[in-house]
């Protein structure tokens, strides 16, 4: 007869020998986890002059539906195309 075990126990086991074997490999490779430094006043100095452009949406959701603005079909998802609000069936993917 078996003996029920928790999955606790198999899930600890496996992290224990996947740390250490990933230590290993690095020690071999010679390779370290020591973050590279990078020059903070430079880097914010190009994020100032190239300013990140907001997303733009694709898609709008309304929960009791809206018109199709080619069809006139009512659905609650449509998509943004050269400014009118589709449905699927109109949009042209």
């Amino acid at each position: 007869m078996t003996e029920d075990r928790s999955l606790d126990e198999f899930a600890d086991a496996g992290s224990d020998r996947d740390r250490n074997e990933s230590v290993d490999e690095s020690a071999a490779d010679g390779e370290t986890d020591v973050p590279e430094e990078t020059d903070t006043d430079e880097t914010d100095a190009e994020e100032d002059a190239n300013p990140v452009e907001p997303a733009t949406a694709t898609a709008t959701w309304t929960s009791g539906g809206a018109a199709c603005d080619r069809c006139d079909a009512v659905v609650e998802r449509r998509w943004l195309e050269d400014g009118a609000q589709l449905c699927a069936d109109c949009k042209e993917w």
